[in-house]
């Protein structure tokens, strides 16, 4: 018998010496801490534990140890799975570096994916790992490369123009992954997009690998496809490691790879101290950049417990597209065990001392359990039994908390054996013999287990390294009467393996720094971890060797171990492989559980109760059930309320399926499309969901009437569009602010907007038209095509900027101020009404640009103060000067955010219609001809310079501009919070409170009963004997006999009971309107003069509307073809 190595024998300072076993488990304080009651109970807790203790020695499953939470978001949800679901949204914020779009000097300094992009144009990928960089990559790096990986492979797809979907794109071991248009480091070297290796460095990773040399100093010739496998340090626990490398070899040899393993930082030190060399290859490792994490057609992989999931794929746990239960079947886990039997055949070759005590502590234990005088023909039978406690918990949902209690394990034995010998003795009686030559083989990592009396007689599975008990540590009986001097308490491995203990291992009471401790242990904790390392190795060698059968739980990856250790043959279809933790007492491996290397470790039974079903899922498989239950509740439950719970006195409810989200998607996709269908259905007035929010539409004349004319007391429009105005335009105006200071910035304003300012407007305006096209490179020579939604949008804004707020503004004005604008105006996105806070980019955008323009006119209004001026008389100047009631002058940041208001009241909604107006005259060329021949024979052929006057000359140009607004109003929803019950007039219902009112005029204004053909632009309709005009009894031309009111900003008109609201009504209406159709008017006056416009195809289509903003516009690119006529003027 060889001499037993006891731990007792070791010094440390935490360490008693207490042969023939130690304890790492503490003591009863001298705070009244009692202790366990019993290792043994399932009421046995761990409060008093000064570390979260070490693993059987049992075994995690195959699955990637958990990240160390980080401080922040990223910490607490897994970076990997954040980036698998929501990779189409946002993987642009995560893009590889782009090989086209840096210098080989310009490659990423740290391991990274890049893009490739050959002369021809097409994408492919390689991955850079800087030459130099240490070998191997810490866990994170291994981890992130991974992840980028996966999101290069999509990226490339997408370019490419491939589809498939994220699972398509998964770096699974044994998927077609070929048409990732991976380019390897080598070929991406010799085609020049990654620099060359400086020297011969072929084998510069020999040093730290696992029995690799330089014989004789001649290297050996670099293997042509390699895996390596790198033991992490990160995860205590020995048997996810053990299983993962064996897996990984078996994939290695069915892939034709070499093999090497890396213990540089490995938690139990060298690998040769547990187990003897690997197999070696007839040639060497590659250069340590050519070694890559992934992905699959890497010649060269390196592999970690941190990687393994993402390199081997769906490989370990069944194809993605699968039936989940067919994943259960015996069949579908034979391949995985067999790649894991064959890294078990090669690797697990115990160092020659433990090595030859296993062999002879097998042979002594089947000599026990040989019938004396029978030569061999009559055995008892050994049961081995494995027992896993400390940190690892088993599935069955009653013992989660605790562990499977000792007696289960003690009856499970005694049913095996009354099962094998009741009936195999003479005459069909019990073998009594046999039974009585039987024996239990023990193995556990709590010592306490060797004592419990369920299991008394039971023999240990090896005794060369014992780990003690705490009641083993002899204590000196002290005097009680005496004061002693205090000594820290001694601690025994008690309570089985738990990580925390494991990692402290051989650190001194002073040491305070754990986690650098972990990663920088002294010789001592090597020494003590490979012991510990040693003795759990050589439990289970024993146990599979030596047992005819074996009991554990299969919680335990020891217990998985000891399967693939056994064979699939005895384990699996002989039944020698018994599990006890979930299900029936005697559940085998197969095919009652299911599988063998799962993310949260073998799951359990398929069936049984629905609740143990689901105890036994994994975490994200339970939140992913749970979420799918919630949602499929949440959709019955509104499903039903819909039909069983109507409110009579309420408008209709649009049908939804998913509560909040309501119809919020058909909604926002087309709203004029929304409306019409729902009409149709319900009527004029309806309600929808939209953001969680009831929404309650009532369309038509009447409709508008009612909402648009409703009284301040009934409706309010602040408490909607605040959230979207006041960051936009600034603090203490438009709707930041009381309704009635809003009607006196109102008119103040409006002293821009009389009709003698609308004659100095028409010569600015028409002189930064004609500036414009002279000088954008866009209209240069004599034909072109240019986009002209942008075009439009500086047009406008440089004329409302000159026009409004006079030439000291427009001075300032220059192409990056109106991109400025533009941010501003992109603030109002649906979304901002209910995430106007977030830090989104348009709104940090807008938040950049609204401090910018602010600070423009703040600094103008200083100027002009201190300057002192009087004689000014553009709008800045009036605003100063004006004061609200009481005699309280304006402050200047409220005219400076009032500027803005004006400003982009002036602009949006212009930029808007002037690129519709000239989509539409590119569609009808015919009309772009009328126009000009308008122009021709009223103003004279010379075509002088326009005057406000000559407006009333031009009927068509005016038509023009109602026509479009028809068709492609700027606002398609104008919504009010319901202050209180508002009765429906000639209806029974009644619009709660908790209602929003939501008027569309523009479905009025398609509407075949107030304009034929309403689909149809065609400006002609406004003259009075069109087929087409109007039908309307009220003549929409004229307003001089619509009910006028004063709101506190002067007489406008109600609008009430119009279906053509193209600017709203009532106190809200548009004071801009006039100022709206002049500037358009001349715009588009200037533009015929010099240009013909017609679609480039030819044909007489127009672009779709995009309804991403409040304001309708058309979608990008909207491009045309332009022609100047023969005698432009520009």
């Amino acid at each position: 018998m060889p001499p037993t190595l006891d731990l007792g024998r070791t010094r440390h300072s935490k360490m008693i010496i207490s042969p023939p076993r130690i304890n790492l488990r503490r003591a009863a304080s001298y705070h009244y801490d009692k202790g366990p009651l019993s290792a043994t109970s399932s009421r046995f807790n761990f409060d008093h534990l000064m570390f979260s203790p070490p693993p059987s020695p049992g075994l995690p499953s195959l699955s990637p140890p958990p990240r160390k939470p980080s401080k922040g978001f990223a910490g607490y949800v897994r970076p990997r799975r954040v980036v698998r679901y929501i990779l189409p949204v946002l993987g642009f914020l995560s893009r590889p570096y782009d090989h086209s779009l840096v210098s080989r000097a310009d490659l990423p300094d740290h391991p990274a994916p890049i893009l490739l992009t050959d002369s021809r144009g097409r994408t492919s990928w390689t991955v850079s790992i800087p030459q130099g960089s240490k070998f191997p990559l810490t866990a994170e790096q291994f981890a992130d490369v991974c992840e980028k990986c996966r999101e290069t492979v999509a990226r490339v797809q997408q370019m490419r123009s491939q589809k498939g979907s994220i699972q398509q794109t998964y770096l699974g071991f044994l998927f077609d992954t070929t048409d990732s248009h991976f380019v390897d480091v080598k070929e991406a070297q010799q085609a020049g997009y990654l620099p060359a290796a400086p020297g011969d460095r072929s084998q510069d990773a020999v040093n730290t690998l696992v029995g690799e040399t330089v014989e004789g100093g001649i290297p050996k010739p670099v293997c042509e496809k390699s895996l390596t496998f790198v033991l992490e340090s990160d995860d205590a626990g020995l048997g996810k490691t053990l299983m993962m490398l064996w897996t990984a070899y078996g994939l290695a040899q069915k892939e034709g790879r070499a093999f090497f393993i890396d213990d540089s930082r490995w938690g139990y030190g060298k690998y040769m101290d547990i187990f003897q060399a690997p197999p070696r290859e007839d040639c060497g490792p590659p250069p340590r950049h050519e070694m890559l994490p992934c992905p699959l057609e890497a010649r060269h992989l390196v592999v970690s417990t941190w990687t393994a999931i993402d390199v081997f794929g769906e490989t370990l746990v069944g194809a993605p597209s699968d039936d989940p239960l067919k994943r259960l079947e015996p069949v579908a886990q034979k391949n995985m065990f067999n790649l894991a039997r064959l890294g078990h055949d090669a690797l697990f070759r115990l160092n020659k001392d433990d090595n030859v005590y296993v062999d002879n502590r097998v042979r002594d234990l089947m000599a026990r359990r040989i019938v004396p005088k029978t030569k061999g023909k009559q055995n008892g039978l050994a049961i081995g039994i494995h027992v896993r406690r400390g940190d690892r918990h088993p599935f069955e949902f009653q013992y989660r908390s605790s562990y499977v209690p000792i007696n289960i394990y003690a009856e499970t034995a005694r049913e095996i054996l009354e099962d094998k010998f009741n009936h195999t003795g003479p005459h069909g009686a019990e073998d009594a013999v046999a039974k009585k030559h039987s024996l239990m083989i023990l193995a556990s990592d709590d010592p306490m287990i060797y004592q419990a009396s369920e299991l008394k007689g039971a023999t240990l599975a090896q005794e060369r390294i014992k780990l003690a008990a705490k009641q083993e540590m002899k204590q000196p009986e002290l005097d009680r009467n005496v004061m002693h001097k205090f000594h820290d308490e001694a601690f025994g491995w008690e309570g089985g393996f738990f990580s925390a203990m494991f990692w402290n291992l051989g650190q001194s009471s002073s040491s305070a720094d754990v986690e650098a401790y972990k990663k920088r242990p002294s010789a001592d904790a090597i020494r003590l971890r490979s012991l510990v390392g040693r003795a759990y190795m050589m439990d289970l060698a024993v146990l599979a060797d030596a047992s005819d059968v074996v009991i554990c739980t299969v919680s335990a990856v020891g217990c998985r171990l000891l399967a693939v250790m056994m064979g699939w043959e005895s384990a699996v279809e002989k039944g020698n492989w018994v599990n006890i933790d979930g299900g029936h007492p005697r559940l085998q491996f197969f095919p009652s559980t299911p599988l063998l290397f799962s993310n949260m470790g073998v799951l359990q039974v398929v069936g049984g109760p629905l609740s143990q079903q689901f105890s036994q899922l994994g975490t994200f498989s339970q939140i992913g059930v749970a979420v799918a239950s919630f949602l499929f509740v949440a959709v019955a439950i509104n499903v039903l309320q819909q039909f069983l719970f109507k409110k009579p006195n309420e408008p209709p409810l649009v049908f939804h399926w998913f509560p909040l989200i309501g119809s919020t998607i058909t909604y926002g996709m087309d709203p004029p499309r929304f409306f019409k269908e729902n009409r149709e259905k319900y009527g004029d007035c309806f309600t929808f969901i939209l953001l969680g929010k009831k929404t309650t539409v009532y369309v038509g004349p009447k409709g508008n009437d009612f909402i648009l004319n409703g009284k301040i007391r009934d409706v309010n429009a602040e408490e909607i569009y605040t959230v979207l105005t006041t960051p936009v335009f600034g603090k203490d105006v438009v709707y930041d602010c009381p309704n009635s200071k809003l009607m006196e910035q109102k008119k103040f304003m409006k002293i821009a907007l009389t009709t003698e300012a609308f004659r100095q407007y028409v010569p600015i305006i028409s002189d930064e038209v004609t500036s414009y096209l002279k000088r954008t490179a866009d209209f240069k020579g004599k034909s072109g095509i240019v986009d002209i939604p942008p075009k439009m949008a500086q047009i406008t804004i440089f004329t409302a900027s000159h026009a409004l707020q006079g030439k000291e503004i427009r001075d300032k004005f220059d192409e990056k101020l109106a991109d400025l604008y533009h941010d501003l105006d992109m603030g109002f996105s649906p979304i901002n009404f209910m995430l106007h806070w977030a830090p989104l980019p348009w709104n940090n955008r807008r938040d950049y640009a609204q401090r910018t323009v602010a600070k423009i006119y703040m600094d103008t209004i200083k100027e002009r103060r201190a300057r002192g001026e009087t004689g000014a008389q553009d709008i800045m100047w009036h605003l100063m000067n004006s004061t609200y009631k009481g005699d309280i002058p304006v402050p200047d940041h409220e005219v400076a955010h009032m500027m803005i208001a004006l400003l982009m009241a002036g602009q949006h909604s212009s930029s808007s219609t002037s690129s519709w107006i000239m989509l539409r005259l590119a569609s009808r060329p015919d009309i772009m001809e009328d126009l000009y021949n308008e122009q021709v024979k009223n103003l004279g052929a010379d075509l002088p310079p326009l005057t406000y006057e000559d407006f009333a000359k031009l009927p068509l140009h005016a038509a023009i501009v109602k026509e479009t607004l028809r068709l492609h109003a700027p606002i398609h929803s104008i919504m009010r919070a319901v202050k209180t019950p508002m009765p429906v007039p000639g209806t029974k219902y009644v619009i709660p409170t908790d209602h929003v009112l939501l008027a569309a005029p523009g479905v009025s204004a398609t509407d075949e009963s107030y304009f034929p053909q309403p689909d149809l632009w065609e400006p002609h309709r406004w003259e009075k004997d069109s087929p087409l005009a109007p039908t309307i009894v009220r003549n929409v031309q004229n307003e001089d006999d619509d009910e006028k009111i004063d709101y506190g900003y002067g007489l406008v008109s109600k609008g009430a009971n119009s279906p053509y609201l193209p600017f709203g009504a009532g106190r809200h209406r548009c004071i801009g309107e006039q100022f709206a159709s002049v500037q358009l008017q001349t715009i588009l006056a200037i533009i015929v003069r010099n240009f013909k416009f017609r679609n480039v195809d030819g044909s007489d289509k127009v672009i779709g509307t995009d309804y991403a903003s409040l304001f309708s516009r058309p979608l990008e690119p909207a491009k045309i073809y332009w022609e100047r006529r023969e005698g432009c003027q520009l």
